[in-house]
């Protein structure tokens, strides 16, 4: 059964930080890449990041857009 575990992320335009849902689960095991709407600058950002064993790793934050 999956969950949703709130994390924090540093905005890649405004560097502002906000909170994103991210959804841990079975199937969301390895490599995973969304794109989330900043909630102060609303500019999308892609963020990519590892599920292991329940522990969520953001490898990285970029431009949404391209």
């Amino acid at each position: 059964k999956n969950k949703m575990r709130d994390q924090e992320v540093t905005c890649h335009f405004c560097f502002q930080q906000f909170e994103v849902s991210l959804e841990i689960g079975s199937s969301c095991i390895g490599k995973n890449i969304e794109i989330y709407d900043c909630k102060v600058c609303c500019n999308p950002n892609r963020l990519e990041y590892v599920v292991d064993d329940g522990e969520i790793i953001i490898t990285n934050v970029s431009d949404g857009n391209e």
